[in-house]
């Protein structure tokens, strides 16, 4: 038996995997390892407790304020 080792990216991933997988009962054993990217080891989602938004300060009422902007569309 060989040994052969790929590295895929996520957007051709599932595609791979379906040709190996219809491979399989002809002597292909298949061994998944996954590697997390920085971006996917926190499971909390994005802190976003570093970053201090400015742009919607100057608004004093949000909801006069996203009324007005719908307005501006159903001109």
């Amino acid at each position: 038996m060989h040994t052969i080792e790929l590295k895929i990216d996520n957007n051709i991933y599932e595609h791979v995997m379906f040709v190996l997988n219809s491979l399989k009962q002809k002597g292909i054993q298949i061994t998944e390892q996954h590697t997390q990217t920085k971006a996917n080891n926190n499971s909390d989602g994005l802190d976003f407790a570093n970053y201090r938004i400015k742009a919607f300060e100057h608004i004093d009422d949000p909801v006069k304020w996203q009324n007005d902007i719908r307005s501006e569309w159903e001109r």
